[in-house]
This record gives C-alpha cells, structure tokens and sequence, in this order.
C-alpha cells in the first residue's frame, strides 16, 4: 500500500509514460497543390544533396582550376538555400532507405 496519496492533478516531473515516438510532430497545413506531391518533393531534394554533394567534391578536388570558381559559388548558394529551409535532409534518407 503507498504511503500517501499524491493531490489531483500533480504528478512529479518526468512522470508518466514515455513518449511513443522519437520525434515531436506539428501539423501543418499545406496546400492542397502540394500536399499529394510531398513525396516527389522529398525525393528531388534528397537528389538535389546528391548532386550539390558530388559537385562540391569535383570543385574540391579541382581547387586551382578558375574554371570551377562559378561551380563553387553556385554549389555553396545552393547549399546555403538548402540548410536555410531547416529540413534535415540525412534524416530524410534514413526513413526512405526504411521503406
């Protein structure tokens, strides 16, 4: 039998069950043009990464050529664009390696 009995409505902190899933989720609205192409979006930006990825090595292994210093900025704007919308896009080939 407990000891005492805790008052209504407080519950020590961290108490409870444990959250089912890793991540929190928010529902957004998205519309109605988009939302039945997340998917295809989702797959040209992991594709995107592949790309700027494959081209940032080119113009590393390239650095003394002026040829590549376009390629360079380009790569390094499309980057920055890419970091810029908050989408971990790593975490987007993990769940579609899941599947």
């Amino acid at each position: 039998m407990p000891r005492g009995v805790p008052k209504a409505g407080k519950r020590n902190p961290g108490g409870g069950r444990s959250k089912k899933y890793g991540a929190d989720t928010v529902q957004k609205w998205v519309p109605v043009p988009i939302a039945g192409k997340l998917d295809d979006l989702y797959a040209f930006l992991i594709e995107l990464d592949i790309e700027i990825g494959t081209w940032e090595a080119t113009c590393e292994a390239k650095k003394t050529s002026p040829r590549y210093e376009q390629a360079r900025k380009l790569t390094a704007s499309i980057r920055e664009r890419i970091d810029g919308l908050g989408i971990d896009i790593k975490g987007i080939y993990a769940s579609s390696e899941e599947e």
